[in-house]
């Protein structure tokens, strides 16, 4: 069975990469309603493929200007998130030279991080406010690389930035909501995942994407659940640090006890001696 999955994948993906990428490619530049809904599909597609069983839980969105912020897991995690609505990502540019999903992510003009570069910051958190003024969701991963799936990391505040230059780019704006996510990988082959389970079907380091593929697919099928948590505000008053904070508290508990607190412990000692 999963090689048969394996080969329609390919499949699909290079069908979605000769007709879908050049269609949306059109619908985006033009405008057009179906541009929403091309990744959308593409997404749910290519999570059945792999054995994905997704479910969404939580509070229904804060208003827009918006900004969710999730724990990273995999790769996967992408997909995962795009299978309700597709918001722009902030992605590591590594992921632009991705066979297939990385002509995907371009096409939806992801914003690509340089993440060894610390003077990259301000050009992708402008780029984050444009975004967000011009309607669009961002989605950051706010510890800023994926962990062993067993933890949530620290979040970083760097990009929580992106918040208060868009306040300053609208004026007449009172605040950005900042959505917190839980992504909790539950059960495989019908099995609930423990730690090692999670640590296991987790896309981290330097683990290479093909056969962490390969990996996802024998594991079918896999109960991955998202959880919304209630909108935290961004003000002109805030402080990125503390909202980085209180985001990441918030996404921690969304887990429901499932995955670890790694790193930090309280750190409102720490933060609460700077602004920014």
């Amino acid at each position: 069975m999963p090689y048969f999955r394996a080969i329609l994948l390919i499949l699909v993906l290079c069908g979605f990469y000769g007709i879908g990428v050049p269609i949306q490619t059109l619908a985006r530049r033009r405008g057009w309603a179906l541009s929403r809904k091309i990744p959308v599909f593409f997404s749910q597609t290519v999570c059945t493929l792999l054995g994905l069983r997704v479910r969404f839980e939580g509070e229904n969105l804060g208003p827009k200007p918006r900004m969710i912020v999730a724990n990273h897991v995999s790769w996967s995690d992408i997909l995962v998130l795009a299978s309700r609505e597709t918001p722009c990502f902030v992605a590591k540019s590594e992921v632009a030279d991705w066979p297939v999903l990385g002509a995907f992510a371009r096409v939806q003009d992801t914003i690509f991080v340089r993440r060894e570069s610390r003077a990259d910051v301000p050009r992708v958190n402008a780029a984050m406010a444009r975004k967000m003024i011009g309607g669009e969701d961002i989605l950051l991963f706010g510890e800023g690389t994926s962990s062993d799936g067993a933890g949530v990391l620290n979040f970083k505040p760097s990009h929580f930035a992106a918040a208060r230059d868009a306040l300053r780019l609208s004026p007449d704006l009172a605040e950005i909501t900042v959505q917190p996510a839980a992504i909790v990988y539950t059960h495989a082959r019908g099995r609930k995942l423990d730690a090692n389970g999670r640590r296991a079907l987790a896309w981290f380091g330097d683990a290479d994407l093909a056969p962490h593929i390969w990996l996802l697919l024998k594991s079918a099928p896999i109960d991955c659940v998202v959880r919304f948590g209630g909108a935290i505000s961004f003000n002109a008053d805030s402080d990125r640090k503390v909202v980085a904070y209180e985001t990441e508290q918030a996404v921690r508990a969304l887990t429901g006890g499932e995955i670890a607190a790694l790193g930090g412990g309280d750190k409102m000692q720490e933060i609460s001696g700077g602004t920014g």
